[in-house]
């Protein structure tokens, strides 16, 4: 049996050093706890990728004016409340859509998209919640360089019925870009921890 030699170091240097590292391998490890929300998991996976579906879908019907549509996407009880304007179930939802000016595109000329960026989602039994930020986009032309119009966050509460998911509890707020609809009733505020 051959040994490994490392010149200019004693056989009992290399011992100890090794030793050491042995014990220092075998010693239990503490739990690390990672600072972050509920766990996606097998059997949350198709819920969550249903609500994303949902979300990008009414943000599709925003951007294409259809707010005549926009109401199906809550529960019949469900409420609305952008920047402090407040709907309390499908009626008056569609009816604040209708007063907004047609979902999103009122009389701009152009294309209008909104983006979505950093969702979360947490799924619990048959409710969630979800974050997200929202930016509105305008396409003037196909010429023009695209340019932002608002830009804001959104916290919503969910719930599943029938193998179907609705909003329960919507609260949008603006950051930026508000229409001056809302001075009246926007306030800044802080929307609850991300899920």
């Amino acid at each position: 049996m051959s040994r490994i030699r490392f010149p200019g170091m004693k056989t009992g240097v290399v011992v100890c050093a090794a030793l050491t590292l042995a014990a220092i391998l075998l010693l239990p490890f503490p739990k690390i706890a990672i600072a972050q929300g509920t766990m996606t998991t097998q059997e949350t996976l198709l819920d969550r990728i249903q609500i994303q579906d949902l979300l990008t879908r009414y943000y599709g019907d925003l951007s294409a004016g259809a707010s005549h549509d926009l109401a199906q996407y809550y529960a019949e009880d469900a409420v609305l409340d952008v920047n402090g304007k407040v709907a309390k179930g499908r009626e008056a939802i569609e009816k604040l859509y209708g007063e907004l000016g047609g979902g999103g595109r009122s009389e701009r000329q152009g294309r209008t998209h909104m983006l979505l960026n950093n969702l979360l989602v947490s799924v619990r039994g048959d409710t969630a919640q979800a974050w997200l930020i929202w930016t509105g986009v305008m396409n003037d032309t196909v010429r023009l360089t695209p340019r932002f119009l608002e830009q804001g966050r959104e916290y919503d509460e969910l719930v599943k019925r029938n193998n179907r998911w609705y909003i329960q509890h919507r609260y949008i707020t603006a950051d930026s870009g508000m229409p001056a609809t809302y001075d009246d009733t926007y306030k800044p505020r802080e929307h609850p921890a991300l899920p």
